[in-house]
């Protein structure tokens, strides 16, 4: 990592907007600690009974290690599966930072700020121990090994790999030598036995209310891996989701594997890629395809697609990997030498290498916008943000190689820095939800001026686990494993754009087309991340442009929180930006057949309103001083109701 600039930006007073004990205590105070308590038993539980297996297993296999070296790689047999069968991870080696933008919120940087992660702390599970006298780790408190283990440890299994992931995360700035991405950031470091467990606790424990970690290993994919666990949802998949749900600001960060290559072979002359037949797709396993992390892919340092990062997508056809980040030829930190390192040579390669730029990343958007608004993004919020703003490669839109495209560090801070009264963005976090998708909410409209750049909405939401696929359901079932689901459109009352719905799903049987446009609500999109794109005629002009969201009525009844992020507008109405900057909220519009509801924590009542028609026509008006208004006998059409406390509303009957 020598000469690499990882690294990243916020404010000369950036100490007061860190993640302080008392910050994680108001995190930790969200969280339901009844639900995670049982989590936590049932983990532990399957952890056990996990490891009597695997004990098993190895008395009747003398021949089979728990652990040991091939390939360049640390492997680990973690569990034994439903139908008695092994189940190895290992770390993801393959034997930057231009790419990503990683200088803007340094100081000196285009942010203008001064953002390196200060108190900021990373979670890093992996193999292994790490060397804390190297001059990139070396500090008190810069690392702190958990799960039992020490520093220095070269009797049980000193780590190359877990050294070099810290080192590019969260190494320390030492000048021209080398430095990581949040390079003021500290980490706890972990093996990766028992890790759900652990990362309960580094969420939610006495000790925990930490918002990132990082995951450079997963299942070993190779030949003789059963298929039907390419692309599946398995149970690996969705405890990371059970996991999640209950830890509303936790975001993991795991790499997507290194087993693309289909006509690659290992030192037994057996493939490298176990589903090698699909020409390096739909090789997405365990962790990595659960729905709630985020899952990095690896590019070369020319932006190219990197010869060994794995591809999705899952079989329900979700995006992954999700996004994509520099992980070939990283010059890391060894193990071996407080000042050694391995050089920009291509044995240093892997999405091992990317996830952490990825993770670093994160720590520092955090970080940046706790800065503007004395409070952390929900791990929905962080998501849409990274997923919104990446660079576009490959196929237009998502696409089942490069996900939604390349970490763009300085953008995802352009944009929070937009998200300020009166600028281009608007980030919500709802605790609120359309009934289902009869009843969509109209969320409140902003006249704006098209500008040069597109007008995009993203909406992301934290998912319960969904239905495990086990080797019953067969090969690539596509049956979604969704709980709940949201949708989004644009809308407006002129002619300047069309009705504009999210992306679609892509498909397992055909991953290499490009993703397709939604043309109806839930058009077949089993993504819990979901990005709109208006479509403009590129005329300058105004409009009065409104976002609708819908929950699908097959959803729970309960209440799921979601994010919605939207860019690319500019408001041309102060009266709009002052009354909204007033509310800090966005309103929302509940209708039946009936009766409209006015939904919002701030405003009680519609006032003086008026309802007409689309020519014009005064259909009804009164004053009402609730959050109701009943409406009949209107017949069929479009109807307005302007009112003196809300936005106006258009609707049809």
């Amino acid at each position: 990592m020598k000469k690499l600039l990882f690294s990243a930006a916020v404010l000369s007073s950036v100490l007061a907007f860190s993640q302080t004990q008392e910050e994680r205590e108001v995190i930790k105070r969200g969280i339901n600690q009844t639900e995670i308590a049982k989590t936590r038993q049932k983990f532990e539980e399957q952890y056990q009974k996990d490891e009597q297996n695997v004990q098993a297993y190895l008395e009747k296999h003398p021949d089979v290690k728990r652990s040991f070296r091939k390939d360049g790689n640390a492997w680990y047999l973690q569990r034994i599966d439903s139908d008695g069968n092994p189940v190895f991870i290992n770390t993801k080696d393959t034997t930057a930072n231009a790419t990503v933008k990683g200088t803007a919120l340094h100081t000196g940087g285009s942010m203008g700020v001064n953002i390196s992660g200060q108190n900021m702390v990373l979670g890093v599970w992996d193999g292994g121990q790490i060397n804390g006298s190297h001059e990139l780790l070396s500090g008190v408190g810069k690392v702190a090994m958990q799960s039992g283990q020490t520093l220095n440890d070269n009797v049980n299994g000193g780590n190359d790999h877990q050294q070099a992931v810290t080192g590019i995360a969260i190494g320390k700035d030492i000048g021209n030598t080398a430095k990581g991405i949040a390079y003021s950031a500290t980490s706890l470091n972990y093996d990766w036995n028992n890790d759900l467990v652990e990362m309960l606790d580094f969420a939610t424990g006495t000790t925990g209310g930490y918002l990132v970690s990082n995951h450079s290993y997963g299942y070993g994919n190779g030949e003789g891996t059963a298929l039907w666990k390419f692309g599946a949802y398995d149970v690996t998949s969705k405890n990371w989701d059970w996991l999640l749900k209950d830890t509303p600001n936790y975001l993991p960060f795991v790499a997507v594997g290194n087993e693309q290559n289909p006509n690659a072979l290992n030192n037994n002359n057996q493939h490298v890629n176990g589903n090698w037949t699909k020409g390096g797709f739909d090789i997405v396993t365990g962790s990595s395809a659960a729905k709630n992390v985020v899952t990095v892919g690896s590019v070369e340092s020319n932006k190219a697609m990197s010869n060994y990062s794995n591809w999705g997508p899952t079989d329900d056809g979700r995006v992954k990997p999700d996004i994509v980040a520099q992980g070939s030829n990283m010059d890391a930190p060894l193990y071996s030498s407080n000042n050694g390192y391995t050089g920009q040579v291509s044995a240093s390669s892997g999405t091992s290498y990317a996830a952490p730029v990825v993770a670093g990343a994160a720590l520092l958007l955090q970080q940046y916008y706790k800065s503007i608004f004395n409070k952390y993004m929900t791990a929905a919020s962080l998501k849409a943000l990274l997923l919104h703003t990446a660079e576009d490669l490959g196929n237009p839109g998502p696409d089942a190689k490069f996900g939604w495209g390349l970490l763009n560090i300085e953008k995802a801070a352009q944009t929070i820095k937009q998200m300020q009264p009166g600028g281009s963005t608007k980030l919500i976090e709802y605790t609120t939800n359309p009934v289902n998708d009869g009843n969509t909410q109209q969320i409140e409209g902003w006249q704006f001026s098209n500008g040069p750049g597109p007008m995009r909405a993203s909406i992301c939401w934290t998912d319960d686990e969904g239905t495990e696929q086990t080797s019953t359901d067969g090969v690539d079932n596509t049956t979604s494993r969704l709980v709940y689901e949201f949708d989004i459109l644009f809308r407006t009352n002129g002619s300047l754009f069309l009705n504009s719905y999210p992306y679609k799903n892509l498909s397992i049987s055909n991953p290499s087309a490009n993703a397709t446009v939604a043309t109806t609500w839930f058009s077949g999109n089993g993504n819990n991340y979901k990005q709109a794109n208006v479509a403009t005629n590129g005329a300058e002009g105004t409009a009065n442009v409104f976002a609708y969201v819908v929950k699908k009525s097959t959803s729970p009844v309960a209440v799921k929180p979601y994010s919605l992020l939207i860019t690319g507008f500019k408001i041309t109405s102060t009266t709009l930006a002052t009354a909204e900057a007033e509310k800090k909220e966005i309103i929302f519009f509940d209708r039946d057949d009936n009766k409209i509801k006015l939904i919002s924590n701030k405003i009680k009542s519609f006032g003086e309103y008026e309802i007409y028609d689309a020519s014009g026509r005064t259909i009804q008006k009164g004053n009402s001083k609730s959050g109701e208004i009943e409406f009949f006998n209107a017949g069929k059409g479009q109807f307005f109701l302007k009112s003196k406390n809300t936005a106006p509303y258009k609707f049809l009957k």
